[in-house]
């Protein structure tokens, strides 16, 4: 794990943070400075050569940002609302049995590894590019112009990459599915939180189908826009 100096680690994480948030979509409506309102979300249809076909659903997503509850800028909390919801549209004989599954992903960009503190010696170089200060070597001295040698305590923040979570809200199955028929999750008010981040935090709503048969499982899963939390 990389130690970082305090003051730098600081620059560290915020060129990561921008990094990371460079990387989402343009269109994120939930931000820090938007902390509140609809999220938009997907649809996919899942088709097999048996003659399978269903699609599956994100809608009404909202989410709601509050700030840390700790009062650090290490914590993010969020509530958040949606459905995910299946279909079968067309279904071959022998489906068994249909899943939505519905869950958050979180992305931290730099997560925080502590703090260190020890006692290290602090020495410059002199503008002559001798090590400045006074070194007893073999009864002599090497003196350079300007800077010190001595003894002082450092503190440093450690970082380490940064990490994805992914936080399950429910799961639906039902058993032999009829044509036209849908399922699903419904959800209010449901935490999601990180802790322990010090860079960027991104999250986004997933839901997955999986159809079953005697023959194969088919599935797909879709992706709500991003939601930025810091």
């Amino acid at each position: 794990m990389r130690r970082i100096k305090l003051g730098t680690a600081v620059v560290v994480a915020a060129a990561c943070a921008g990094t990371v948030m460079s990387a989402g979509p343009a269109s994120a409506q939930i931000t820090p400075q938007n902390p509140s309102g609809p999220v938009k979300g997907a649809k996919q249809t899942v088709k097999s050569p048996e003659g399978l076909n269903a699609q599956i659903a994100l809608f009404d997503l909202k989410a709601k940002l509050f700030p840390p509850l700790a009062g650090d800028n290490k914590s993010r909390l969020a509530y958040v609302d949606g459905k995910a919801e299946g279909v079968i549209t067309a279904g071959p004989g022998g489906v068994e049995s249909a899943t939505v599954e519905v869950g958050y992903v979180v992305a931290c960009g730099v997560k925080d590894g502590g703090f260190e503190s020890w006692i290290g010696s602090n020495q410059t170089i002199g503008a002559g590019g001798a090590l400045a200060g006074s070194i007893p070597a073999a009864g002599a001295a090497l003196v350079g112009v300007g800077g010190s040698l001595g003894l002082t305590q450092n503190q440093v923040i450690k970082t380490a990459p940064g990490a994805i979570v992914y936080l399950p809200v429910g799961t639906k199955t039902i058993d032999k599915p009829a044509v036209g028929e849908s399922f699903g999750v419904r959800f209010g008010e449901k935490r999601v939180s990180i802790e322990g981040c010090i860079g960027s935090v991104d999250a986004v709503a997933y839901s997955t189908l999986k159809v079953s048969s005697r023959a194969f499982d088919d599935m797909k899963t879709v992706y709500s826009e991003v939601m930025r939390f810091a």
